[in-house]
């Protein structure tokens, strides 16, 4: 058709031909490049904004717990996703208003109290470890053995770890009775991105799921399972265990007589979260106030300091007995796997990075790490990533055959 004819039916003129031509693909080194700077470029974000990390964490750490809570509400009760949140997060406002008014500032008393005693409780065990220990007709030489040099090599760096951990969770617990600007600023930034998390989770890890090249989105979304049901085993079985630990030690504490009762509960539910050496070290100030403060109990103070604190180590051991062939069979379904020495330097890698939330975490994030190495490790070598669903299918397959 020519001009004049498109002029006459009021047609818009040719569009010109589309070029097929395309920009070069990059070399290996090019990309290799990009991806270095890119990387850099991503750590030292994460640098400067490393104090917005720990309430992104926190906010990630109670979606997780909400989460299954409003699928529950959503399956049960037949309510829409919206007012299934809305209930939960101003239950969570609730309870964050009424705690302050209750029993934080026991707490807080309770604690002070207990880590400024450290120091002093430490020394006196110094002064119990050089004397002869005497139980009935039998003497034990304990100034002969060596465990003065032992005990003055640990004492002075556990006494810093209890009193810095100490001050940063009662100083927060402070904060939270107290009501500041800040920190009210922080529990709302934490309360609304854990809010966006829950709403919108599987548009944001579908998200996470395209960033990786199309034929990895297989291997992505395993991996995030994986990680995921680490976690589900962890937090959640974790939350319910250290709370019952925490009420059975509350009770037991009452029933003897152990002073600062509610801190050592406290301490017990929190250390649940350290697998296999957290109720160890719950154990341990509660022993250290049983053989130096046995007069303020009514059991201590007839039976005497040492006696009440072998009582109280029994009922520790008793607690953790009844945790490990009752409770945790129960609640926690899939172990982490972790040898208590990689928990132990976890704990104190997270202490000096994060202070009592990185000792919390410590175990979940060192269990992911090693999902993505072994992932890592398993591809550099040409294995199977996922061994198990290889063998799932494989047996498949032979009962398609048989």
């Amino acid at each position: 058709m020519t001009d004049e004819a498109r002029v006459a039916e009021n047609l818009p003129p040719p569009v010109a031909e589309a070029t097929t031509s395309t920009s070069p693909a990059w070399p290996a080194s090019t990309k290799r490049l990009v991806m270095t700077v890119l990387l850099i470029l991503f750590l030292l974000t994460l640098y400067r904004i490393r104090g917005l990390l720990i309430p992104v964490i926190m906010a990630l750490v109670m979606a997780y717990v909400v989460l299954p809570i409003v699928d529950f509400l959503q399956q049960r009760f037949r309510l829409s996703r919206g007012l299934a949140i809305a209930l939960i997060y101003l239950f969570i406002i609730a309870g964050i208003v009424a705690i302050p008014v209750g029993a934080i500032p026991q707490l807080i008393t309770q604690g002070n109290n207990l880590v400024n005693n450290t120091p002093r409780y430490l020394q006196q065990l110094g002064e119990f470890l050089e004397r002869p220990l005497v139980i009935g007709s039998y003497t034990i030489p304990l100034n002969e053995l060596p465990l003065e040099e032992a005990y003055g090599a640990i004492r002075d760096n556990l006494i810093s770890i209890i009193q810095t951990l100490g001050r940063q969770g009662f100083s927060l617990f402070g904060n939270l009775a107290s009501a500041t600007l800040s920190t009210v600023g922080w529990l709302i930034i934490i309360l609304v991105l854990s809010f966006y998390m829950v709403k919108d989770y599987r548009k944001l890890w579908g998200s996470i799921v395209a960033i990786a090249p199309t034929s990895y989105h297989a291997d992505v979304s395993r991996l995030g399972r994986e990680i995921s049901l680490t976690w589900n085993a962890f937090l959640r079985g974790q939350l319910i265990l250290g709370f019952i630990v925490g009420l059975i030690t509350f009770i037991a504490a009452l029933t003897i007589g152990l002073p600062n009762a509610l801190i050592l509960a406290l301490i017990a539910g929190l250390l649940e979260f350290v697998p296999n050496i957290g109720p160890a070290l719950a154990a341990i100030p509660a022993i250290l106030l049983a053989l130096f403060q046995s007069d303020a109990s009514w059991l201590g103070s007839q039976i005497g300091p040492l006696w009440f604190a072998l009582v109280v180590l029994g009922v520790y051991i008793v607690i953790q007995q009844v945790e490990n062939l009752v409770l945790v069979p129960r609640i926690i379904g899939r172990s982490l796997n972790l040898h208590p020495l990689v928990v132990l330097i976890g704990a104190l890698a997270g202490a000096s990075i994060a202070g009592i939330l990185g000792i919390l975490l410590a175990a979940p994030l060192l269990a992911s790490a090693r999902l993505i190495l072994l992932y890592i490790y398993r591809k550099l070598l040409d294995q199977p990533p996922f061994p198990d669903l290889v063998e799932a299918l494989v047996e498949e397959l032979e009962e398609t055959v048989d």
